[in-house]
């Protein structure tokens, strides 16, 4: 009844009971340190199995994605916001910002867990340019 009246509406609406009638689906999400998010959908055939295979890759995405992963995306968001100030161009960016990937230092001081030398080492790196 809710879909039906929101259809009339011209509102997107969601059953949880029966998808069909759905506009869209609700993923079975898998967080990790707000920073990853990974999605298990089965575009609303099985909610429950989108959370049964939810639970189980989190199990391994938690395992695979380490803490020096999560620190190097945050550096990662401090790196392109700075590199938009000073690179022109999202080709020139995005070298810029694979370089801070690969970089020794940055992989040491990450492993380390000193951000803010971290930092430094990409305003570093971004002062060259």
């Amino acid at each position: 009844m809710i879909v039906e009246k929101a259809k009339k509406m011209r509102c997107y609406a969601y059953a949880a009971d029966d998808p069909a009638v759905s506009d869209f689906s609700h993923p079975s999400v898998i967080n990790i340190e707000d920073t990853v998010q990974i999605a298990v959908s089965t575009g609303g055939r099985s909610p429950a199995m989108a959370r049964k295979i939810r639970m189980q890759a989190e199990q391994v995405f938690k395992k695979i994605i380490t803490k020096e992963d999560i620190r190097q995306i945050k550096l990662q968001e401090f790196a392109r916001s700075s590199a938009k100030t000073k690179l022109a161009t999202p080709l020139e960016r995005k070298k810029f910002l694979y370089g801070v990937i690969n970089d020794n230092q940055v992989k040491q001081l990450i492993k380390e867990g000193n951000f803010k030398k971290a930092q430094k080492r990409v305003m570093e790196m971004l002062e060259s340019k």
